[in-house]
């Protein structure tokens, strides 16, 4: 490539200034792009002045916007051609859907020439569309700062359980409420329930480093069933959504003591936001937790687009951007603001106090997740969110008083525990239902209702649905054979007749024997009666969880595959409870 000139003019965009003799070297992503000179002749701008347009992350927006237009107001040229820059704000998840050769200015702004996202992993998930990625940079971007995400807690519930002195986690958070319990088990009756604040990962990157901690503790790009459990309780506990985490800070500012115990315990925020706040002299003081799953860091990335309206001056002007961002006067400024390098390090206490808490070296793993493991996670977490249309149909057939091996306890035992567990995790949009089969269980069928279909949070009978659900399988006893097929038939009808849109709809079975009604339905009767039913308009698939040795696995595949569904094979006892769990929960990985 050509070596271009830049060189910075006076103060005010018409001025000229002469410097010191020397030429550097300027580079976006590795690859050299020109150079800025320090020295030489003066040449008008005869060419074409050009404006490059940025945009950037809210919350890095203010910053980065005062320190472009100093660079612009020194008056920077390429060649003959006067440049300067201009920054918006704009949420990273709004470019990381729009970027692309097709970006509609009309809807988005001016096109973009420079992104600074918070997270990469909006560069990752754009990438996912080929669109986007062909004008997304091949090479990893330099990082202008980073600031780590964090758990910011309430103090005094901090301090309960066991802060600064105990290493604190989502998981560790979530696991200590779970099973009823309250902040009464930890000596605070008064602060009654915990509430959790989130931020949508869908929206805000301290929401998707906070989700994918929830849902990948361990950071190995996948989510067991134990995992997803973790994120149904911590979804059960939020009881406040935000786009982003300034939001949720937001809702503590201004209020007073009285407030506190209906404040979340807990949000998501990134760490320089929280030091900020707290730089107020709150009358909430919130005290930041470094999850002990690892720190997953905002990073600012300075992304110069491929993009064909970015043409050699463009890349160069941004070129030269980048090094004023990264002066030493401008990295003090970053320190200043509460922004950490890009190795992490801070510069400046001022901010990052450690008398609040803050600290000044962050230890652990840095949690990073690909592009194929952040769409998973938020596919899954977005179904964890969705209202759910859900009857669920649970063998009471005699072989489920069999002993579990290397247990006291009784099949049904087993299953009945992870239901109750399951049934408290209901949030209060999810429909839910409850049938029981063995055979002949009612003088014309082999199933019995035990909770009509309704709301989780409705009332039924006088108590809450999810109560109800709970109360029924706690009263099961198990006797007599299986009647599998008529009972899936009768419930594909009822729920065809239930179905709601908006909503995920399912049929679950849970079973550990196959089909003993010989005056019923046969195999081939029931496939042929699912695929007259079934619409592809309204789908309805059929889930089934086989449970124990003794399940006809081989059938259910059929059931469900002429559905859409999927069999769920557990032939360990004590390794189905957790998808039980789920099940019961109205969710099924």
């Amino acid at each position: 490539m050509a070596e271009s000139v830049l060189r910075h003019r006076r103060a005010g965009r018409s001025g000229r200034m002469a410097v010191t003799a020397g030429a550097v070297a300027l580079a976006v992503g590795g690859g050299t792009v020109g150079y800025f000179q320090l020295g030489g002749d003066e040449e008008g701008c005869t060419g074409a002045p050009v404006e490059i347009s940025v945009v950037a992350a809210p919350d890095h927006y203010p910053l980065v916007n005062e320190l472009t237009d100093k660079w612009s107001d020194a008056g920077p040229t390429v060649g003959t051609h006067c440049v300067s820059a201009t920054v918006r704000a704009m949420p990273s998840s709004a470019v990381a859907a729009s970027i692309g050769p097709g970006w509609d200015e009309a809807r988005d702004g001016p096109r973009p020439d420079v992104w600074m996202p918070d997270f990469s992993a909006w560069l990752s998930l754009a990438a996912g569309r080929p669109d986007a990625a062909s004008v997304l940079p091949q090479e990893k971007p330099p990082s202008l700062a980073t600031t780590p995400t964090v758990i910011a807690m309430q103090r005094p519930m901090a301090e309960a359980l066991g802060w600064p002195e105990r290493a604190l986690g989502w998981t560790e958070l979530v696991g200590a409420f779970q099973g009823g319990k309250t902040w009464t088990d930890y000596g605070h009756p008064e602060w009654g329930a915990l509430r959790l604040g989130m931020a949508d990962p869908t929206r805000s990157g301290a929401g998707l480093a906070a989700a994918m901690t929830i849902m990948d503790p361990d950071n190995n790009q996948q989510q067991t069933n134990e995992e997803l459990y973790i994120a149904l309780s911590a979804s059960q506990l939020t009881t406040i959504s935000a786009e982003d985490p300034a939001a949720l800070l937001r809702e503590y500012a201004g209020v007073g003591n009285d407030d506190i115990p209906t404040l979340p315990a807990a949000i998501p925020v990134l760490e320089r936001e929280l030091a900020e706040y707290a730089e107020a002299s709150p009358t909430v003081p919130l005290v930041p937790i470094y999850p002990k799953e690892g720190a997953a860091y905002a990073d600012y990335p300075f992304a110069v687009l491929r993009a064909p309206w970015v043409d050699d001056v463009r890349r160069q002007a941004a070129a030269a951007l980048l090094a004023h961002l990264q002066n030493p006067e401008s990295r003090q400024a970053y320190a200043a603001a509460g922004f950490r390098d890009s190795g992490h390090a801070t510069r400046d206490t001022g901010l990052i106090n450690p008398d609040r808490g803050f600290r000044v070296t962050v230890t652990g793993r840095e949690r990073t997740a690909s592009a194929q493991a952040l769409t998973q996670m938020l596919g899954v977490w977005g179904v964890l969110q969705r209202s759910n249309n859900a009857l669920l149909l649970l063998d009471v057939s005699g072989s489920m008083n069999d002993p579990v091996p290397g247990t006291n306890q009784t099949r049904l035992q087993l299953i009945q525990k992870a239901a109750i567990a399951g049934a408290g995790l209901l949030n209060n949009g999810t429909v839910i239902g409850l049938w029981a089969f063995a055979t002949d269980l009612t003088p014309t069928t082999d199933y019995v209702e035990l909770v009509a279909l309704g709301p989780a949070g409705g009332n039924l009978g006088g108590v809450p649905r999810r109560q109800a659900v709970a109360g029924a399988v706690q009263g099961l006893r198990a006797a007599g054979d299986t009647g599998l097929y008529d009972t899936i038939g009768a419930a594909y009808d009822q729920m065809q007749k239930a179905w709601k849109p908006n909503a995920q709809n399912m049929l679950v079975v849970m079973t550990d024997g196959k089909n003993e009604d010989e005056s019923g339905l046969s195999l081939e009767q029931l496939l042929d009666k699912l695929k007259a039913s079934a619409r592809a308009d309204r789908p309805l698939p059929i889930l089934a969880i086989a449970v124990g040795p003794k399940a006809d696995a081989t059938a259910l595949e059929q059931i469900t595959k002429v559905t859409g569904g999927r069999t769920f094979l557990e032939r360990n006892d004590v390794s189905a409870i957790q998808q039980i769990i789920l099940a019961f929960a109205g969710r099924v990985s």
